[in-house]
């Protein structure tokens, strides 16, 4: 969706812009009525001028309906991330100077992950997992260590995961940044390249979540951050593996989220976050740059999701970030009737076979 669109429908779901034009309309001072009247009748396409100004009020009652509905179901829904409670349950956060928590990221070494760990070594000590060295900028940071491991062998994760917690502690913040991607077809696609997707992209996340969620239980405060993507929507041709993956991790949160609601003692201190990140300039799109932008992709600096992730993290509560946020829309494409998707999908997919 093109920028002026979506800027419009943003502000038509608006309920305090839509409300205070209904309320200045039906019940305002008569010489602002007359003001904004004026051009409305003649410009709305009904012959009656009293008609036109009535079709307008009603369209506005709707969309300020729309929008207040869409507002209460907003806070309802964040309210339900973070596990029905106004205020974060369990033990505080110790952000600062002093670097009492210890955040725990994966693939930290390039994209995203290289990002949030610039924004976490100031306020946190910082462990990073990555099968890539460590570039030197982030090596010279205060409180940064980093752990080669290949997030493809659970084994590996298990014994770097024991080496952390015997050097370190136990993390309270763990955020799942790492994945790959193939960017082939199904059929030209082998086993053991899908195979390693879905072990970077998905069962790291199980067997890390394993390893350090007991801790933040007994710490009563722990944050799991799932770097998953708008892929988690959207089954893209020549992407499918990523594409389930991301499901899958999409899937894992809500999951773990739920699991802490009813299965683990002090769970309701837990807070989950899954990101859902669209086109951004990272290594997983290295390749294919140049056709994106061709093609007139806007590719996003990777600073756009860490900042937001920081931001949430800090914050102490749960959440859903897409970024860039109008993205949240696209993410409802799967409630739409199939034939609604097949129209919007068939762009998709041309686009992308262009780009192959």
């Amino acid at each position: 969706m093109s920028l002026i669109p979506q800027r419009l429908k943003s502000t038509l779901e608006e309920p305090l812009l839509t409300g205070t034009l209904l309320y200045l309309l039906t019940l305002g001072p008569p010489h602002i009525r007359a003001r904004l009247l004026s051009p409305l009748q003649s410009t709305l396409l009904y012959r009656d001028g009293a008609a036109r100004v009535a079709q307008f009020i009603t369209l506005l009652k709707a969309l300020v309906a729309i929008g207040t509905l869409k507002r209460i179901s907003g806070l309802l829904n964040r309210l339900a991330l973070n596990n029905w409670s106004l205020r974060r349950q369990g033990a505080a956060f110790a952000f600062g100077p002093q670097k009492k928590e210890l955040v725990l990221i994966t693939g930290g070494s390039s994209g995203f992950g290289y990002e949030m760990v610039k924004g976490f070594a100031r306020v946190a000590r910082v462990v990073v997992v990555d099968v890539v060295e460590m570039p030197e900028e982030l090596r010279v940071l205060s409180d940064v260590h980093f752990y080669r491991c290949d997030l493809a062998d659970t084994s590996a994760i298990v014994s770097i995961s024991q080496t952390i917690r015997q050097t370190h502690g136990a993390p309270s913040i763990l955020i799942n940044n790492a994945g790959i991607g193939i960017g082939r077809s199904v059929l030209e696609t082998s086993n053991s390249e899908c195979e390693k997707v879905f072990q970077v992209n998905l069962i790291s996340h199980f067997a890390l979540i394993r390893e350090f969620l007991p801790a933040m239980l007994e710490m009563r405060k722990g944050h799991i951050v799932t770097i998953a993507s708008m892929a988690s929507f959207v089954a893209t041709p020549g992407s499918v593996d990523y594409c389930c993956s991301k499901v899958a991790a999409l899937y894992l949160s809500d999951g773990i989220r739920a699991e802490c609601l009813t299965r683990y003692p002090n769970g309701s201190s837990i807070c989950t976050t899954s990101v859902h990140p669209s086109w951004h300039a990272t290594g997983i799109i290295k390749g294919n740059v140049k056709d994106l932008v061709k093609h007139g992709v806007v590719l996003d600096p990777p600073s756009n999701v860490s900042d937001r992730v920081v931001e949430q993290v800090l914050a102490g509560r749960s959440g859903r970030i897409y970024v860039p946020r109008a993205q949240e829309g696209n993410a409802r494409l799967r409630e739409w009737p199939l034939w609604a998707q097949d129209v919007v999908m068939g762009y998709v997919w041309k686009r992308a076979s262009e780009l192959e």
